[in-house]
């Protein structure tokens, strides 16, 4: 897998809507390129497949943290609210005039990223505040999420049947999830926050596995479930919110991920490292198709249409296995 992520990071580099030899790219990025050719390969083309990868690691371990903790394979950011509420955050303030006149049309726009980071913190803290009792319970905690989840969506789509037509399309892209503006500052503040989720999905994985065979069992397997399901939800968090602040709420990829490594990597549960892996694949892949159709789309909308069915095709899994 990691062979073909690097393919598809060259092809991405090398590749695009404005012809550059190769070795005009190997100048660019060995800085000796024209202003020009730096423009186009680093600050477009490398920052965006950086961009990708990163942003897909995020949702494919965050999905996995998500999945272990409810042990369910529906339970990811997006379905329980995180998203929703991020969304719903960012859309209030690009809505609504009095705050625009508040802060300007400039810095409104600005603000987008951690306005949506704060939106996507302050709706976990509501679903756990309502799904804790003494613990997580898996089912209690999807039914919060996904009550919390369709509130967030009403709000969103009432917003944007006030707004004006300028400021309900900027937010509607902004909702699809798209990588075109990513530039080297946000892939600079990402790489931090991912690589430091990686080193504490990998420090988490054992209790993650004692937590996997049953709240009951993992005490005797020396893992407190409480603190370990505590610890996982808010990495979950914060991989989540560091990708979407990046760009915007990307659907499915946290859902999908986990599950298509658990079957390449034939392991028992949802593994967070890998399904960073998986992550970073599929949101480069579908950014690149993306940016190659006719009409160049936001990276969300193929996500969207690979993880729409996959869903789908879960859930009459589930219920074929539960009517045997």
């Amino acid at each position: 897998m990691v062979p073909a992520l690097l393919a598809l990071c060259a092809v991405g580099v090398f590749t695009g809507s404005v012809h550059l030899p190769a070795d005009r790219v190997l100048a660019a990025l060995s800085g000796s390129g024209s202003q020009l050719e730096n423009l186009v390969v680093l600050d477009h083309r490398f920052s965006r497949a950086v961009a990708a990868v990163l942003v897909g690691c995020a949702l494919g371990c965050a999905g996995a943290l998500t999945q272990s903790v409810t042990r369910n394979p529906i339970a990811s950011p997006d379905i329980l609210g995180v998203a929703s509420g991020a969304g719903f955050f960012a859309v209030l303030l690009v809505t609504q005039p009095s705050i625009a006149s508040h802060t300007g049309e400039n810095a409104a726009t600005e603000l987008l990223a951690p306005v949506a980071v704060l939106g996507g913190i302050v709706t976990t803290a509501v679903i756990l505040a309502l799904a804790w009792r003494g613990g997580f319970d898996g089912l209690r905690l999807i039914l919060v999420g996904l009550s919390v989840n369709a509130i967030a969506l009403a709000g969103t789509s009432w917003l944007l049947t006030r707004a004006e037509l300028e400021d309900a399309q900027i937010a509607t892209r902004w909702l699809t999830g798209s990588l075109e503006g990513v530039r080297m500052p946000d892939v600079t503040a990402l790489t931090p926050v991912v690589l430091c989720g990686l080193v504490l999905c990998a420090a988490l994985a054992r209790d993650l596995g004692a937590l996997r065979l049953g709240r009951d069992v993992a005490p005797g397997l020396g893992t407190r479930p409480g603190r370990t399901e505590a610890l996982a939800l808010l990495l979950a968090v914060v991989l989540v919110s560091g990708a979407t602040a990046v760009a915007g709420p990307i659907a499915f990829v946290a859902f999908v991920a986990p599950q298509v490594a658990m079957r390449l990597f034939g392991t028992p549960g949802p593994p967070p490292l890998a399904a960073g892996l998986t992550g970073a694949l599929l949101v480069l892949a579908a950014d690149m198709t993306a940016q190659r159709l006719p009409a160049e789309l936001p990276v969300g909308v193929p996500t969207a249409v690979l993880g729409a069915p996959y869903l789908l095709y879960l859930l009459n899994h589930h219920r074929r296995r539960t009517s045997v």
